[in-house]
């Protein structure tokens, strides 16, 4: 379920989180939705890398004014910004 107002443990992805709003990393998607599978193995693996593994705390911080990228993301005690395509790869649990 896709669904980024219920605080009752849900399943969600990161782009679908409001500016504020707090979530549990619940894992990283690396099947092709987006692009060529190893592309996408590739952008997974560079996001475990920055720290978006399961049980990290992570924040929305900002989104870019136009169609809302990238998005300013605080996981742990850093910062990154994301496309909007990098974070839906990103599961998260509020």
């Amino acid at each position: 379920m896709r669904n980024s107002t219920r605080t009752d443990g849900v399943q969600s992805t990161l782009d679908q989180l409001k500016v504020g709003e707090s979530a549990i990393v619940s894992g990283i998607c690396d099947h092709a939705q987006h692009g060529p599978e190893t592309q996408m193995r590739e952008i997974s693996r560079r996001l475990k890398e920055l720290g978006f593994v399961a049980g990290e705390s992570i924040r929305v911080l900002h989104r870019g004014y136009f169609g809302g990228e990238p998005v300013a993301v605080r996981v742990g005690h850093s910062t990154f910004a994301l496309r909007n395509f990098e974070a839906a790869l990103i599961g998260v649990t509020k």
